[in-house]
């Protein structure tokens, strides 16, 4: 009996130490984030194209039959672009990126028909740019970095 008040002490005391030890810690819920939008006035130009973003939208209809996007939403972004010279300019899609509120940074989600042609001198064309993020997150800003011509802008989303 001696021998087993010291096994049966030791036990009892490595189960009164792991109940103290074992709080229950609440994490708090994620809130769900609502898509913020652009200021109405939005037009800027860019090495010689007048640029307007429109609203993000949600796009789960638009997802190519067979595209699985896992935890992730399609959103779209309808942009308008006018070209002030008498030269043809190139645009693409693959030009725009977007900062998610985790701080990450997407490239566009390619669908066919998205924004992406020669936009001839002196007019304008409207065209629709795809995003892949994260469901629980929302867009914060529009980047438009053409490398080739040297042309940057950035959009911030109101909140």
């Amino acid at each position: 009996m001696k021998r087993f008040k010291p096994i049966l002490l030791l036990f009892l005391s490595v189960i009164f130490i792991t109940a103290c030890a074992n709080e229950s810690v609440t994490v708090p819920k994620e809130t769900q984030q609502t898509q913020a939008s652009f200021p109405k006035d939005n037009k800027v130009n860019v090495s010689s194209l007048d640029m307007t973003v429109g609203a993000i939208k949600n796009a789960e209809k638009d997802i190519p039959k067979g595209d699985k996007l896992g935890g992730n939403k399609l959103v779209k972004l309808e942009v308008t672009v006018k070209n002030i010279t008498e030269y043809s300019i190139p645009i693409a899609a693959s030009t725009f990126r977007v900062l998610d509120s985790s701080g990450k940074y997407h490239a566009n989600y390619a669908v066919e028909g998205e924004l992406g042609q020669l936009i001839p001198g002196n007019k304008e064309i409207k065209g629709t740019v795809y995003f892949a993020i994260p469901k629980e997150r929302v867009i914060e800003k529009v980047i438009y970095d053409d490398q080739v011509r040297s042309a940057f802008y950035e959009w911030k989303v109101e909140k």
